[in-house]
């Protein structure tokens, strides 16, 4: 594959690349628990290879992951499952450092104040890369709660200038028209994210931890279709080039939206 990541590119590379098409593609995930078979950085990984796959096909540069900074007291399996304390313990963390409590948590701030620090974040993200030329923003975020936090401020930015624009969606948001709702989903660690990954960073995957354990065992952290069962490669590549399709289309329609 040739190369897109922008963090790795000279400028005689990136240049060319983005005079060619002015399409941004930005991944955004974190660090949670994704189940005992998937590496944590499951959402992150996820989006980052596909919006290198999305510029590799259709045009335009994957920038870096945003790793850091979203809400850690809210929306987070260490923080809000029902089976938290099953995950704290399997990772060997100290309980006290997921209270959500604002006056407990190591991080001194609330769920709300946490989100505004991401929206802001997020702003300042886009912000920056539209200084570097760019023309279209093409956000994918696989942790899907981010989603609720970023649309307004992509509508903001939006309406704000007109000589670039960004979407922002998280896998089926960009399916591609009249395929049908069962070809791309979305579940946490379960039949859709372990297929995904298995297609994208296959070593980023161990079913193998499950041998030897009764087939009924419930499943820590993991919320959907039994991956066991129902997860493969063959059903993660084909949702994946969807994915990308759909991906590569959204970048075209901002950069004609730029242009009006």
């Amino acid at each position: 594959m040739k190369k897109v990541r922008y963090e790795d590119m000279l400028p005689y590379e990136i240049v060319p690349a983005r005079l060619e098409k002015a399409v941004a593609y930005l991944p955004l995930g974190g660090l949670e628990w994704h189940g005992e078979h998937m590496a944590v950085g499951n959402d992150a990984l996820k989006a980052h290879r596909l919006c290198e796959l999305a510029a590799a096909r259709g045009g335009g540069l994957a920038m870096p992951v945003l790793w850091y900074g979203e809400p850690r007291v809210s929306h987070l399996m260490e923080s809000n499952a029902e089976d938290r304390a099953d995950i704290i313990g399997a990772m060997k963390l100290d309980p006290a450092h997921f209270v959500t409590a604002k006056e407990e948590n190591p991080f001194g701030t609330s769920a709300e104040e946490q989100e505004e620090f991401y929206r802001k974040l997020i702003r300042h993200t886009l912000v920056q890369i539209h200084t570097l030329g760019f023309k279209a923003i093409v956000i994918l975020t696989g942790h899907y709660p981010l989603y609720d936090w970023v649309q307004p401020v992509v509508e903001t930015f939006n309406a704000e200038r007109n000589d670039c624009q960004a979407f922002v969606g998280i896998e089926f948001h960009y399916d591609v028209a009249a395929l049908g709702e069962d070809k791309i989903g979305g579940d946490h660690a379960a039949k859709w994210e372990t297929s995904y990954l298995m297609a994208l960073r296959p070593e980023c995957v161990d079913m193998s931890v499950f041998q030897g354990r009764p087939a009924d065992e419930r499943l820590i952290g993991v919320g959907g279709e039994d991956p066991r069962v129902h997860a493969s490669k063959r059903l993660g590549q084909a949702a994946c080039d969807l994915i990308v399709r759909g991906m590569i289309e959204k970048g075209e329609e901002l950069l004609e939206k730029a242009k009006a």
